[in-house]
């Protein structure tokens, strides 16, 4: 193997590791953090359509986290609204139906955000096996 070759597979390797792979991860963590916002949504909407289902006029009581497993008995007068997180620490009030049908576009949207995410992961591993292919050929000469 001549310097020239040997240079170029060291090249593509370091393509590989400090660019190609590191996308990956990036695609990786958001395509977590997209499914994590999901399962959020799908708690919430379990949550409303149950709020929906009851009869809500005299107010509740319920349980409420404020972490590490320790819960305070929280008494709820008036559920017919409720303020919901839209992104970048911004609430917004709606009403229980309304709020549902803003979970569902909601998570509409994320599904599509994640059939991209994992698109973008599939070519960027294709990318990788192609890089990889050339480098094995680079070898044999």
């Amino acid at each position: 193997m001549t310097r020239d070759v040997s240079e170029k597979i060291h090249k593509y390797e370091i393509f590989i590791n400090d660019v190609l792979k590191e996308d990956l991860k990036k695609i990786h963590f958001l395509r977590d953090k997209v499914l994590h916002d999901l399962a959020e949504l799908g708690q919430l909407k379990n949550t409303l359509e149950t709020y929906i289902d009851m009869d809500l006029e005299n107010g509740f009581k319920s349980q409420m986290s404020l972490g590490c497993d320790f819960y305070v008995q929280a008494n709820i007068n008036d559920a017919r609204t409720i303020f919901i997180d839209i992104g970048l620490g911004h609430y917004l009030e709606f009403s229980l139906k309304s709020a549902l049908i803003y979970v569902e576009k909601r998570s509409a949207m994320l599904q599509k955000q994640l059939q991209k995410l994992a698109q973008d992961s599939a070519d960027n591993k294709a990318t990788i096996k192609l890089v990889l292919g050339g480098i094995q050929e680079l070898q044999k000469g």
